[in-house]
């Protein structure tokens, strides 16, 4: 497995190579860039810089753009994430670093060097999903499903748990070596995956961030399914009403009282550290934008800023970044805080986690998680929860 990484580096390597000057010799826009993780795996992506502007594109399917400042060393934030990076120019490229500033000493090297990524094109996969089982090393498992297709000719692809997923990724299938790599980077998620498949099972291994890892194995079965997330969290026994005094965007204290709303509501648990929480955040608000009025959506932030000002001003850059319109409020600001004593629940298992009420301030159902548009779930989700609150806004008005 060790020689696969390093011939999949190298043959990524390869690919970039090119004509990295235009014809009247002015300097390249485009750039192929490289964030790596340890001593043999880097995640590549393509980026181009416009004035001001760097576009990062994660892989086939989005861009993010990102504000430069400086002239021979440029800094950038990172729409929506704690998520900053900082460049110094040379006549080769730009060399520098990606940094959170939500955590401490999480720095990786990046560069933009010109030239593109250019991964090679496939029309086939082995299989569309696996069942897999994540091993971390310290003696347990946990299920996933490793989900493939093809976009734009390219392989693409997430692993969705219990919880969540990975996002988008991208990747190849490398030949000489009968295995595939996937990578993505949406300026929080950076992560490398690498499988081989024998027949109807694969074998693999998943590098996240700075220091995440595990390996896993499975067999494809495109009709696995992993725990419901309509039956992972409970209302607490004492449950009678749900009731929080919280701390908006603007300063002033939000009263929410589900045994006086009389239209249904949402109520996102959310944090703007969360990926998968931006996912659904904007399909709540496209649920919010359709519905003109006739829902309430609200999203709780569960924050580790560790000050109150801190985590507003975080949530005002995920909700001006996303451009969301539905209310915020900011749930926990620090990690000593007791985040299940907000919301009448046995525990929080996951960020995100919603709560759908009916008009009368019934507990309609509570979907723990949120499987992303990389994932075959997605469209059925939204499609489903539309036409959940159609019925209930039906029942409002009925």
């Amino acid at each position: 497995m060790k020689n696969f990484i390093i011939i999949g580096a190298i043959s990524m390597a390869l690919f970039s190579c090119g004509n990295s000057e235009k014809e009247d010799n002015t300097e390249a826009l485009t750039y192929q860039g490289r964030i790596v993780l340890n001593d043999t795996t880097a995640v590549y992506f393509n980026a181009s810089i416009d004035g001001n502007q760097l576009t990062i594109f994660n892989g086939v399917h989005e861009s993010i753009e990102v504000q430069l400042e400086g002239e021979d060393t440029l800094r950038g934030t990172f729409p929506v994430f704690a998520s900053d990076l900082w460049l110094i120019k040379t006549d080769t490229g730009y060399y520098g670093s990606y940094y959170r500033t939500d955590a401490n000493d999480y720095t990786l090297p990046l560069t933009l060097l010109p030239g593109n990524h250019n991964p090679g094109q496939t029309t086939d996969v082995p299989a569309t999903q696996y069942y897999i089982l994540r091993d971390y090393g310290n003696g347990t498992t946990r299920p996933a499903l490793l989900q493939l297709g093809i976009k734009d000719n390219k392989v693409v692809g997430t692993i969705a748990t219990s919880t969540g997923d990975l996002r988008f990724l991208t990747g190849e299938r490398v030949v000489d070596e009968g295995g595939y790599t996937l990578m993505g980077f949406d300026g929080r998620f950076i992560n490398y995956v690498e499988f081989v498949t024998t027949e109807d099972s694969v074998f693999g291994n998943v590098w996240s961030g700075k220091t995440g890892y595990y390996r896993f194995k499975g067999i494809a079965d495109d009709n696995a399914i992993l725990e419901d997330p309509e039956e992972m969290s409970k209302l607490r026994e004492d449950y009678t009403h749900i009731e929080w005094h919280l701390p908006g965007l603007d300063g002033d204290t939000v009263h929410f009282d589900s045994r006086t709303i009389t239209k249904p509501t949402i109520l996102a648990i959310q944090g703007s550290w969360c990926p998968n929480c931006m996912d659904e955040g904007r399909v709540l608000d496209q649920y919010y934008r359709e519905f003109e009025g006739a829902i309430d959506v609200y999203g709780l932030s569960y924050e580790y800023s560790g000050t109150l000002e801190k985590a507003t001003a975080a949530v005002q850059k995920m909700e001006r970044d996303l451009g969301t319109s539905f209310p915020m409020v900011i749930a926990t600001y620090d990690p000593k805080q007791d985040r299940n004593t907000v919301l009448p629940l046995e525990q929080i298992r996951s960020y995100p986690t919603s709560i759908m009420l009916d008009h009368e301030g019934n507990v309609v159902k509570i979907h723990t998680g949120f499987y992303g548009p990389s994932t075959k779930e997605y469209d059925a989700y939204v499609k489903e929860n539309r036409e959940e609150l159609e019925a209930l806004v039906a029942m409002a008005n009925g």
